[in-house]
């Protein structure tokens, strides 16, 4: 009598490996890590630059530090001035590079000084929206005076409040339009890596319309002109220059110190206290 075989027991089943589950989750701590290195990825977004031209030094540094510096910052550019124009080296170089970079040109060209015009023909060679600053109209050059140009009155209260809403009003539409800030000399038709690419007819437009602009400039020095009458000494532009005409004036009993004070803010010191520190060091300089 054949015995029957009993069906062999079946093997449980294999469990699948988490292993899948586990490689899929991060770890705690690769989570942790991640979240800073993707926040830190956010916050390095590099901001454009408004590069400053003007003088250096004394009230001019003020200037920079307490109005066009906010202003900049206010219109979410970064603010950039060549800050070691005089150093011994090629400063060409940078100041080419600064400008290229920049986004907008801000220039103050009180006093014509010279490397401030200088740094200005470069920003025109690439035809980059500039906005010009200025204490006095007849520091700016004809050629010029088809741009935007701002005119600030020390005489004014709140003078360097003003001036900073001009410029973040200037920055906004230059942002908005920019190549109305732009000489239509230096504005470039056909295509080019570097310059400007516009249509003629709205090469036509913009220089119509710096025409329009230089005339009506042209039309209010010529008002201000009959009504002020122009100092024929040269406007003091920095404290070496006040300190050399204060000492002009104390080698005379005729002025006192108030005299020459009022004579020092008339012809450019921004400020007393500038005045009375140029004359202080003109006195100890003459003992």
């Amino acid at each position: 009598m054949a015995i029957a075989k009993k069906p062999a027991a079946k093997k449980p089943a294999a469990k699948k490996p988490a292993a899948n589950k586990a490689a899929a989750k991060k770890p705690p701590a690769a989570k942790a890590a991640a979240k800073p290195a993707a926040k830190k990825a956010k916050k390095i977004a590099i901001k454009a630059t408004c590069f400053t031209i003007m003088p250096f030094g004394n009230w001019f540094d003020d200037y920079y530090d307490s109005i066009y510096a906010p202003a900049i910052k206010a219109s979410n550019l970064h603010p950039k001035r060549a800050d070691d124009l005089y150093r011994p080296s090629a400063i060409v170089h940078d100041i080419w590079a600064l400008t290229q970079e920049a986004k907008i040109i801000l220039a103050d060209l009180s006093g014509k000084n010279p490397n401030v015009f200088y740094e200005l023909g470069l920003a025109h060679a690439l035809a980059k929206p500039a906005i010009l600053v200025t204490e006095s109209l007849d520091d700016i050059p004809f050629d010029l005076r088809a741009l935007r140009v701002l005119v600030y009155d020390k005489n004014e209260p709140n003078w360097g409040q003003l001036l900073k809403q001009k410029i973040e009003s200037a920055i906004k539409e230059i942002i908005e339009s920019p190549l109305e800030a732009v000489l239509p000399t230096f504005l470039k038709i056909e295509k080019s890596s570097t310059k400007k690419v516009i249509s003629k007819e709205e090469k036509e437009l913009i220089s119509v319309k710096q025409d329009l602009d230089l005339i009506k400039r042209q039309i209010e020095i010529g008002v201000r002109s009959r009504r002020i009458p122009r100092s024929r000494r040269p406007r003091i532009n920095n404290q070496e220059e006040a300190v050399e005409f204060a000492k002009r004036y104390l080698v005379s009993d005729r002025f006192s110190r108030e005299d020459i004070i009022d004579a020092l803010l008339e012809e450019g010191v921004p400020e007393r206290r500038y005045a009375l520190e140029a004359v202080k060091e003109a006195e100890r300089d003459l003992r």
